[in-house]
C-alpha cells in the first residue's frame, strides 16, 4: 500500500478535545502536522486523573504515532497525578521537510587584484586602492558553473504521512555578450578576453572599460583584460593594467601603467619613479621624469624631460625638445631640440636593442665578478682550466649578442632646431660627446670612412643611416678608383 502523502489544507490547527470525569485533555497538531502539543486541566469536582492506557488510546485514536516523546508522556502523567495543569506540552515531533537549495552560479575566476595573505601569522594590511574586483578571463576560459536546484528532503508528520519535498528555485540567468553555455548546459564559457561583469541576472564578458572621471580612491587600481579608457587623470599611487590598450584623456602622476597594446595620454610627471611598460606604441603631449619601456614608438608632441626611455621603435618629439635623462631607441631618435644650455646631462643611444645591451651588461658583470673571485682565491685552490673554460663561454656569448642584427635598427639622430653642446650620442657602438652647438635641421650618423660622426642635412628617419652611409662609401670607392686611374695615366 502506498504511503499517504501530507497535503497542507486551509485549517491552521487541528484540535482534538476529550472531556472525562476528572480531567479535560486537548491535543493540538500544527498546520504542518510535525508537532503535537497537549493541554491538560484537572477537574475541580473529583474524579480520576488521566492514566497511561487512556493517553496511549487517545494517541492511537487520533493516529498520532510518529516522533512520540516518552519523556513528555511521563511528564504529562506526572502532572495529571498531582492534579496540575499543563499548557502546550510537546508530546510528539515529526520530521520537517527540508526544502532543496536554490540553483547557484559558482564563479571559477579569481580577482586579479586579490593579494596573497601573509604567511607565518604576519599582520594583514588593508589596501585602500583595491576598490573593485577584476575577474579577468581569456577566450575559452571557464567563467562559472551552474549548480542545479536541490530536490529537497521529505519529511513525515506525527500522523505518519509523508511530506513531499519542495525543490529549490532554478537559477535566473541571462547570457550577455561574449558568454556561451556549454553543451551540457552546466558551464559558462568566455567567447572573448575581458572582465566578467554582473548586471542583475545577466552575466557578460566585457573587453572595454570606461571610467568617466579620475582613477582615484573611488575607482581604485585597475587590472583589465581589454581596453581601458579614462576620461580624467590617474592620480599618484595607482596603477592601471590593460591587455589591449589604454587611453587616458588627462594626466598621469606617480603611477604604474602597463599594457600589451598602445598607450596614449596627455602628460605624465612621474617624479623619477612613475613607470610605463608598453607592448605597443606610446603617444603623449609631454613626459617628465618617468621610466618607460616600450616595444614600439614613443611619439611626444611637446617635450620629454629627465626621463629614462628605452624602446624598440623610434623616439620622436614633434615640437619641443629632448632634455636631460637617457633615451635608447632601436629605430632612431628625432627631436626639435636635443639637450639644453645648462649642464643637464642628456644621453641618446640609437641603433641598439636594449635587450641586447642589458644582456651584454650582465655578461660583463659576470666576467668581472669571476675575474675578481679568481684573483682573490688562493693559488692552490684555483682550477685554471675551469676558469679558462668559463671565461671562453662568456666571451662566446658576448660575441653572439654583438653579432645579432635587427631589421629595425637605425643608428641615426635627427635634430630639427638645435643640437646643444655636451649631449652624449651613441650610434651603434660609436659614442661621442657633442663639443659644439649645432643648428638644425640636421641628421647625425656614423662616418664609417673617416671615423666619428657625420652631420648632414636632415632626412626622415625612414631613410636609414646604413643606406645613407652606403651611398658615401660607394662614392668614396669611386673617387679612389678615379685617383688610381689618374696616377696610372700620369705614370704612363
Amino acid at each position: 500500500m502506498a504511503e499517504e502523502k501530507f497535503i497542507k489544507g486551509a485549517v491552521s490547527i487541528s484540535r482534538f478535545e476529550i472531556k472525562r470525569y476528572g480531567y479535560g485533555l486537548a491535543l493540538e497538531i500544527n498546520p504542518e502536522e510535525v508537532e503535537c502539543r497537549c493541554f491538560y486541566e484537572p477537574a475541580t469536582t473529583g474524579g480520576t486523573p488521566l492514566t497511561e492506557p487512556e493517553l496511549l488510546g487517545y494517541l492511537a485514536q487520533f493516529k498520532i504515532k510518529e516522533g512520540i516523546i516518552p519523556e513528555a508522556l511521563a511528564s504529562l502523567l506526572n502532572f495529571a497525578a498531582t492534579a496540575q495543569s499543563v499548557s502546550g506540552l510537546l508530546l510528539a515531533r515529526g520530521t520537517a521537510m527540508i526544502p532543496g537549495e536554490d540553483g547557484q552560479v559558482i564563479l571559477a575566476v579569481a580577482d586579479d587584484l586579490a593579494e596573497v595573505k601573509p604567511e607565518g601569522g604576519a599582520a594583514e594590511t588593508m589596501d585602500f586602492r583595491h576598490v573593485q574586483t577584476f575577474l579577468n578571463v581569456d577566450a575559452g576560459d571557464l567563467v562559472a558553473s551552474i549548480r542545479p536546484p536541490g530536490s529537497g528532503t521529505p519529511g513525515i508528520t506525527v500522523t505518519g504521512k509523508i511530506i513531499p519535498p519542495q525543490g529549490g528555485a532554478p537559477v535566473k540567468l541571462e547570457l550577455g555578450q561574449n558568454i556561451r553555455l556549454s553543451d551540457d548546459r552546466q558551464n559558462l564559457l568566455a567567447v572573448a578576453s575581458g572582465r566578467v561583469c554582473f548586471r542583475g541576472n545577466a552575466i557578460s564578458v566585457e573587453d572595454v572599460y570606461e571610467i568617466d572621471g579620475d582613477v582615484d580612491f573611488k575607482v581604485g587600481n585597475i587590472s583589465f583584460k581589454g581596453c581601458v579608457e579614462i576620461k580624467g587623470d590617474v592620480l599618484d599611487g595607482f596603477f592601471v593594467k590593460a591587455s589591449k590598450g589604454i587611453k587616458i584623456h588627462g594626466n598621469i602622476g606617480v603611477c604604474a601603467i602597463e599594457s600589451e597594446g598602445n598607450i596614449s595620454f596627455c602628460g605624465m610627471n612621474g617624479q623619477g619613479t612613475g613607470t610605463i611598460k608598453c607592448g605597443g606604441s606610446i603617444s603623449a603631449n609631454f613626459i617628465y621624469e618617468a621610466v618607460i619601456e616600450c616595444a614600439g614608438d614613443v611619439v611626444v608632441d611637446t617635450e620629454i624631460r629627465n626621463a629614462h626611455i628605452k624602446c624598440l621603435g623610434s623616439i620622436i618629439v614633434n615640437k619641443g625638445g629632448l632634455v636631460g635623462g637617457e633615451y635608447l631607441a632601436l629605430a632612431g631618435i628625432e627631436s626639435g631640440n636635443l639637450g639644453c644650455v645648462t649642464s643637464l646631462r642628456t644621453r641618446v643611444i640609437t641603433g641598439v636593442h636594449y635587450g641586447d645591451l642589458e644582456e651584454l651588461n650582465a655578461l660583463f658583470s659576470e666576467l668581472k665578478q669571476m675575474v675578481a673571485e679568481f684573483g682573490a682565491a688562493p693559488k692552490d685552490t684555483v682550477d685554471l682550466k675551469e676558469f679558462s673554460k668559463r671565461r671562453a663561454a662568456i666571451t662566446g656569448r658576448t660575441q653572439e649578442v654583438r653579432s645579432r642584427s635587427h631589421e629595425a635598427s637605425n643608428p641615426k639622430v635627427n635634430v630639427k632646431k638645435k643640437l646643444f653642446e655636451g649631449v652624449n650620442i651613441t650610434l651603434g657602438a660609436l659614442s661621442e660627446n657633442i663639443s659644439e652647438e649645432r643648428k638644425g635641421p640636421l641628421s647625425v650618423i656614423e662616418n664609417s670612412i673617416e671615423g666619428g660622426f657625420r652631420f648632414l642635412g636632415m632626412t626622415p628617419l625612414s631613410f636609414k643611416a646604413q643606406m645613407i652611409e652606403q651611398t658615401f662609401v660607394q662614392q668614396h670607392m669611386l673617387e679612389e678608383q678615379r685617383n688610381r686611374s689618374n696616377i696610372q695615366e700620369d705614370g704612363a
